[in-house]
Formats: structure tokens, C-alpha cells, sequence
């Protein structure tokens, strides 16, 4: 069964063909992918077509999907694998969009496994998505890891974070101020 979570602004839905040219693009900004460890540079059609042909209805341990913003199309995928990860294309940057489609997904999640714990983390330097997950209540792991990051080439180092439901309940508390709660 298919999935979908509505915010106050964003639609969250299993990404479809359509969504392959805003896919393509997203991931031809390298100021996007060059965070990304799972994502080649460049980015081609093909490349995109395959990707969608393996994914699956959301469940709350394997979930993609695309964010939709009403009127402009989809915008950017917020995931949950083995870890939470997420990129936004860059001219939605700075609006509280990519929080906004965290917790609806981190709610989701929750709501069916309660006791888990949730994995992220970020490239070193990639301030932006370490915010976010700050906001959301990640704690940072001490040191860096080396990960092997395809955009790149090579190892990179990304710092790890975690979230308990206990911190996530505390963080959103702060968030309720928000205009999108």
C-alpha cells in the first residue's frame, strides 16, 4: 500500500516518472550531490529511470520520498533506510521545507516503531543538513568516519549522528512554535 504524508506545505509521495526530470536535475547541481554518498556525478536520465524502477511503497524502516511543494513541483527526497538522509534543490534552501518534511516522515516512522533508534549524519562541512538534524534532536557521534562518497570518488569524512524517540519528542516540542506544526 502506498503512502503518502501531507504537511501544511508539502505533499511527501512515492516518487513516479513524472518526478524524473526534477530528479535529474537535483542531482546535476553538484552543490547538492557533492553531500551525497550515494549518488554518482553527474546524473543522467537513465540513471534516474533506474533508480525509480527499485523503489518500493514506503514502509516505516524503507522509505523514499519525493517532496512535493504544490505549484512548484517536486523539490527535493527525504529518506529512511539505514539512516535518515535528504538533499532539497537549492532555491528552497532556508525556508524550514526539508525540517518540515523530516518531521513528517520522523512522525510517521515513530508512530509505528516507537523504541527505535534512527541513524544520520552529514559530510564534513555540510553545515546545512547537521542544522536540520540539530533541530530535529540528532546527537553527534564523537570524530568522523571515512565514507565512500560516489560523486567524490573517494572516502569523505561524514560525521554520525542518532536520535532517540525520547529526543526527537523533546526537540519537536521547540518546534510546535513554528508556523507548519
Amino acid at each position: 500500500m502506498d503512502v503518502t504524508l501531507t504537511t501544511k506545505r508539502l505533499i511527501l509521495r512515492r516518487p513516479t516518472e513524472a518526478d524524473i526530470p526534477a530528479v535529474v536535475a537535483g542531482f546535476n547541481d553538484y552543490e547538492i550531490v557533492r553531500y551525497l554518498t550515494r549518488v554518482q556525478y553527474p546524473y543522467t536520465e537513465a540513471d534516474a529511470r533506474a533508480w525509480l524502477a527499485t523503489r518500493q511503497p514506503p514502509r516505516p524502516t524503507n522509505a523514499h520520498f519525493g517532496i512535493e511543494l504544490p505549484g512548484e513541483g517536486m523539490i527535493g527526497f527525504v529518506s529512511l533506510q539505514s539512516e535518515l538522509g535528504f538533499w532539497l534543490a537549492r532555491h528552497c534552501h532556508g525556508r524550514g521545507l526539508m525540517t518540515e518534511a523530516c518531521t513528517a516522515l520522523l512522525d510517521w516512522h515513530f508512530d509505528a516503531l516507537p523504541d527505535d533508534i534512527v541513524q544520520s549524519g552529514a559530510h564534513v562541512g555540510n553545515t546545512a543538513s547537521l542544522k536540520v538534524q540539530q533541530k530535529l534532536g540528532f546527537v553527534e557521534w564523537p570524530g568522523t568516519e571515512l565514507r565512500f562518497a560516489l560523486s567524490h570518488g573517494r572516502d569523505v569524512p561524514h560525521i554520525r549522528t542518532t536520535l532517540s524517540r525520547v529526543d526527537y519528542e523533546a526537540a519537536k516540542s521547540g518546534l510546535k512554535s513554528r508556523s507548519w506544526m
